[in-house]
């Protein structure tokens, strides 16, 4: 330090003591006599130059004068040409720095905690920018206690710091005001840079010069712009990959003063929706196998079918014409009977072929749809009709019930005949004799119609009701043994009732009887009014 005396320069302790040199710690060179008094101060008085790394951020303060009252509260002598951080000189105050950090942006007056000894105590710290660093003015208050906000505000930094979460606290400028040592686990890269005073840009570029994705500056650049307007927006949260391979969760909220950015580490969740989506692609492609591995059945069953047919035909041809004995008579009347049974049996296998035939075409999408208007007051008694010979040889009564006025049925005529006739025949055939086949048709509460063929037969067992909607499935034995039928009849009106966007309901109980509803949809009710009644197909009852 200099002072003018007389007109000579001399060293400032060598004017206070009688001319002689002497080492003194606290030495100030070239300076003034204001900052000199200021020197003499009780309290502790020092400048500070800043260290920053190639990307202009701040890493450490270096004492470049202080005098005798900061070396005695610092319990460091000298201070001069020590690091703030990097030399330890801050152990009795770990707060000392993000405070002289945020005072490079302006004066800071501020209480920090500190320790004399091993007693805790406050420290006043006033600070701001000078030439080349900062000036700073350090008082010890003492072991006072903290007010209500300052307890308040170290509880919550210290909870930050136990939080499972990360945390950085930026103020209106975006520059860091503190950040938990999460953060600092979670972006290893950043953790040299995490102090307070560092603008965000700064973090967010050294982001993006760490992460080994981004190989090119034009990358780098267009994700500094994203991130930069993501933050300046505070968008909704967004799941940041990092180079490690985890994964963290970006939320951002504006405080008053500033914004908190607040990452939660979800690899658990993203390596969870990574299997599941694994899983949800391989059981497409096992339901895709399956659907063509169907369709491939269908289509051999299909022509298996075709196959059968042409020999078949010809048995029933020839069995024919043996009972019609066009060219004289058989003779014994034995040979007339066999080809009764001939005829008989070979119709009952055409039968089943075109059950199987139907099914294919249903199963590949082969059969469309007509959309026609159909009058089931005219469809149902067409199919009693045909049904009653049947009926009347097993002693069975068959009773109708149809109110008038019905809408019509938006649908295909032939499909819904054969459900009809399906449905009646097998009511007709596992019914005892006495019994009775009711038939009904409503209009639903929703305005769609439901069909009703109710039988007073055997019935089928409870557990065996999931099974003969699905075709070449073994059914109950009784109720094989006491028909001749190929047991398709029902999966087919299933099929055909799911096209017209309706369902079949099968209830039952042994020994009592069997329901079948058949529900169609709302939109599939027409009015009379609409349109003309479309004509019926012939109905051609099961074998």
């Amino acid at each position: 330090m200099v002072c003018n005396d007389g007109g000579m320069d001399c060293d400032t302790q060598t004017c206070a003591d009688g001319g002689h040199d002497r080492a003194v710690a606290g030495e100030f060179p070239s300076i003034d006599p204001l900052l000199f008094a200021m020197l003499q101060l009780p309290d502790a008085v020092a400048l500070f130059k800043t260290h920053t790394d190639c990307t202009g951020a701040l890493t450490d303060l270096e004492w470049q004068s202080a005098n005798p009252a900061a070396e005695r509260l610092l319990g460091v002598a000298p201070l001069t040409g020590k690091r703030l951080r990097g030399s330890g000189t801050d152990a009795a105050c770990p707060g000392l720095f993000a405070a002289l950090a945020d005072a490079l942006h302006g004066p800071v007056e501020r209480t920090v905690a500190a320790r004399r000894g091993t007693t805790p105590v406050r420290w006043r710290v006033a600070a701001g920018p000078a030439p080349g660093g900062l000036c700073a003015i350090l008082t010890d208050l003492g072991p006072e206690n903290p007010s209500v906000a300052e307890a308040l505000a170290e509880s919550l930094t210290a909870a930050l710091e136990h939080s499972a979460e990360s945390f950085a606290l930026f103020d209106h400028a975006d520059r860091l005001v503190h950040a938990n040592g999460r953060l600092k686990k979670d972006l290893p890269t950043l953790a040299d840079r995490l102090v307070p005073g560092v603008p965000f840009e700064d973090l967010a570029r050294g982001f993006a010069l760490a992460d080994p994705r981004l190989t090119t500056d034009e990358e780098r650049a267009v994700w500094m712009t994203a991130r930069l307007e993501r933050h300046r927006r505070q968008e909704p949260p967004v799941v940041v990959p990092l180079p490690d391979g985890r994964w963290l969760l970006s939320r951002e909220h504006a405080v008053p003063g500033g914004v908190l950015v607040h990452y939660t580490d979800v690899t658990t969740l993203k390596l969870n929706e990574e299997r599941l989506r694994i899983r949800e692609t391989e059981a497409r492609a096992a339901r895709a196998e399956a659907e063509s591995a169907s369709r491939a059945k269908s289509a051999f069953l299909a022509q298996m079918s075709h196959e059968l047919r042409t020999p078949l035909n010809a048995v029933l041809g020839f069995s024919e014409m043996l009972l019609s004995e066009p060219f004289g008579p058989l003779g014994n009347p034995r040979y007339r009977s066999y080809a009764g049974d001939i005829r008989d049996a070979g119709t009952h296998l055409l039968a089943l072929i075109d059950d199987i035939l139907e099914l294919s075409r249903l199963d590949s999408g082969g059969m469309p749809l007509a959309e026609d208007g159909v009058d089931l007051d005219t469809l149902s008694l067409r199919v009693f009709s045909a049904l009653q010979e049947a009926a009347a040889e097993g002693d069975v009564r068959m009773r109708r019930e149809v109110p008038a006025g019905l809408p019509l049925l938006r649908g295909d005529a032939q499909a819904l005949t054969q459900m009809l006739t399906n449905l009646l025949s097998n009511a007709v055939t596992h019914t005892r004799p006495s019994g009775e086949v009711v038939l009904t048709v409503n209009l639903m509460p929703d305005g769609g119609l439901g069909l009703m063929v109710a039988d007073t037969g055997v019935g089928i067992p409870t557990a065996d009701l999931p099974h003969i909607l699905h075709p070449f499935e073994p059914s109950d034995s009784t109720i094989a043994r006491n028909s001749r039928g190929t047991g398709l009849g029902l999966p087919i009106v299933k099929r055909l009732v799911e096209m017209h966007g309706g369902r079949l309901e099968l209830t039952s109980q042994p020994g009592v009887g069997t329901a079948a509803v058949l529900v169609f949809p709302a939109e599939r009710s027409l009015p009379r009014d609409r349109c003309r009644p479309a004509p019926l197909p012939p109905v051609i009852l099961p074998s």
